[in-house]
């Protein structure tokens, strides 16, 4: 149930709230396949990265900060992972149901990919490197655990992925190693339906949730990165409208050109503002 706070005046997550909201449905995937270590590790970053975003009150700052410290001081990763589970869903309130993923395994995997970038790419940015390598380790982690049908050629690449980086000390590199796997599995033709047609808008607008308090913030890559990530998902979905699609290839195709970081975010978060209107259509 949503707290006082939320009902009785702004919402004191503010931005923040998809991030927790992402962890949330990412998070309870992976401690059900059974990795609440993963979990945990997950979470943690989320909430780390949230304390960071403009926006957020006083109160659910202080929510946060003491749930990552009596998380911390639990002894087992179950009990930690489920500490700091508690703190966020007392936050985020009834919004903590998970959004439906596509039925096509690939579908399914392209948008726990997304929605870890929309955690991992931003948390990469404000120098949280080891938060991003644990939310994209963990969701690889859970998606060859839960989705059983994924094509070879996916859970391939996530396997080199999770093996490359397992080899590695620096956390930038884990997280590269990871985030090449992710896009090579992105960048994969789907079978299915992708994303399904009432999760389009959800898509836009979570994407510009994330992509505009960075770019008020000065992490011009990191809006660029969810932006990007959220175009590219629109583009490979065969439930997004092709006049949309137009829009997102032109707009990832000029970003790919342009030297200037900043520059290409704001050429991914316009074009995904002016389909706020079409994404009903």
């Amino acid at each position: 149930m949503a707290s006082d706070e939320e009902s009785d005046g702004p919402d004191p997550l503010g931005p923040a709230r998809p991030i927790l909201f992402t962890a949330l449905s990412l998070g309870d995937r992976a401690a059900g396949a059974g990795d609440r270590a993963g979990a945990y590790a997950l979470f943690a970053c989320a909430a780390r990265l949230a304390r960071k975003v403009r926006g957020l009150s006083e109160v659910a700052d202080f929510r946060l900060e003491r749930a990552l410290e009596e998380a911390e001081n639990a002894d087992e990763p179950e009990a930690r992972a489920e500490e700091l589970r508690a703190g966020l869903e007392a936050l985020v309130g009834e919004d903590a149901d998970p959004d439906p993923l596509p039925d096509a395994p690939l579908a399914a995997a392209q948008a726990l990919i997304g929605r870890a970038i929309s955690i991992g790419a931003p948390a990469y940015n404000t120098g949280d490197h080891q938060g991003c390598y644990d939310v994209y380790a963990c969701t690889a982690r859970a998606i060859l655990a839960t989705l059983r049908e994924l094509p070879e050629a996916a859970a391939g690449r996530l396997r080199e992925g999770l093996n490359r980086s397992a080899q590695m000390d620096d956390p930038d590199a884990q997280a590269w190693a990871m985030r090449h796997a992710f896009d090579a599995v992105g960048d994969m033709g789907g079978t299915g339906e992708g994303v399904p047609p009432q999760q389009l808008r959800v898509l836009v607008t979570m994407a510009l949730a994330l992509g505009a308090p960075a770019l008020n913030a000065g992490d011009h890559r990191g809006c660029y990165e969810v932006c990007a990530c959220a175009a590219r998902l629109l583009v490979n979905t065969s439930a997004a409208p092709e006049p949309m699609k137009d829009v997102l290839r032109r707009a990832l195709t000029e970003a790919c050109v342009v030297p200037n970081v900043s520059r290409q975010a704001r050429i991914m978060h316009e074009a995904l503002e002016s389909l706020l209107g079409r994404a009903d259509e």
